[in-house]
């Protein structure tokens, strides 16, 4: 292990996990969770899973180049040190939480599903390694370390061993969920396929039965996204981590904005549908007394006839006088 070196606060790196970044993450949590809510509710199609998985791919690229510079000189250019432990473990347990609580259908866009299964096994894999081994190969310039478990602890003692154990089960999980997503993937690539060439022979109609299956949603979710976040803040609070509480840099601004997009299109969706269903109902209504008003029987309600100068109907035969007539005969 590298030696210390008793000089804090640690200098952030803003393009792994600045304020812009981290917010976007943020929103973009709550975004899939509102997103998933609403087309539980009103049936609305939820298609968030593919910038989910782009946003965590493209942080994770990121996270991957810096701990590969850090391993091969752990002192950037300017003297400051490219990537701590410290700095690590908030980010990798927020893009694990990011993946974990996101919902891509693989019955629904098979490459989407592919890298989100890829992202799963990645990151998994990562989080192993950063607390059986990785953690070590970076250099520290704090005496200590300190992260969020509903107080204060240090990360190089029990909370290190919980994490190791933690990662054992996350790669149990992970690889029958990973196991589980490429069968479906594959079978549903041959139901698809078996589908579509028996619409093509016109032996069934063409009607996709892909969204009579949504993904679910639950209040776990909700906390742990909560979770992840006091997580995060709480462990750059306490280690004084510095330089990454600004949008000021240029580089914040497009995944701040991007996710904030995303939420405002959740709402726009979710008051245009709510809406329409609005609209249809009252024209369902409106609809339905028209309906009842053509159908009522005229006969007897302001159908009286009338008898003119000449001593004719205005074009309404008299029952009476074609009963009576028809008798005399």
């Amino acid at each position: 292990m590298n030696s210390t070196v008793a000089s804090c606060p640690v200098q952030g790196n803003s393009d792994l996990y600045g304020l812009g970044i981290r917010v976007g993450i943020y929103i973009q949590m709550i975004t899939v969770q509102l997103s998933g809510l609403a087309s539980a509710i009103l049936k609305t199609e939820d298609a968030l899973g593919q910038g989910t998985i782009i946003f965590v791919l493209a942080t994770g690229i990121v996270l991957v180049h810096l701990l590969q510079q850090a391993a091969g000189s752990s002192v950037a250019s300017d003297g400051s040190t490219i990537l701590q432990p410290v700095e690590v473990f908030p980010i990798l347990t927020l893009l694990l939480a990011q993946v974990g609580v996101c919902r891509v259908p693989y019955w629904k866009g098979q490459t989407t599903a592919l890298i989100y299964t890829f992202e799963v096994g990645g990151l998994i894999a990562l989080f192993a390694w950063f607390w059986w081994h990785g953690m070590d190969t970076l250099p520290r310039t704090c005496h200590d370390d300190k992260a969020f478990f509903f107080a204060k602890v240090s990360i190089w003692n029990w909370f290190r061993t919980l994490n190791k154990v933690g990662s054992v089960f996350a790669i149990i999980g992970g690889v029958f969920s990973v196991v589980f997503y490429l069968g479906a993937i594959i079978l549903f690539t041959f139901v698809r396929a078996a589908s579509f060439v028996r619409r093509f022979r016109g032996e069934v109609d063409g009607k996709s039965r892909e969204d009579d299956n949504p993904m679910n949603y639950g209040p776990l979710d909700f906390l742990v996204n909560i979770g992840a976040i006091v997580y995060v803040e709480m462990a750059l609070k306490w280690n004084n981590i510095s330089g990454v509480h600004s949008l000021a840099a240029p580089g914040q601004f497009m995944p701040f904005f991007i996710a904030l997009a995303q939420l405002l299109s959740v709402f726009y969706s979710f008051a245009s549908t709510a809406l329409d269903l609005t609209a249809d109902d009252v024209s369902f209504s409106d609809l339905g007394d028209e309906d009842d008003e053509e159908l009522e029987c005229p006969h007897g309600k302001d159908r009286l006839p009338t008898v003119n100068d000449a001593g004719s109907t205005n074009g309404v035969t008299n029952t009476s006088a074609v009963v009576v007539a028809n008798g005399k005969q």
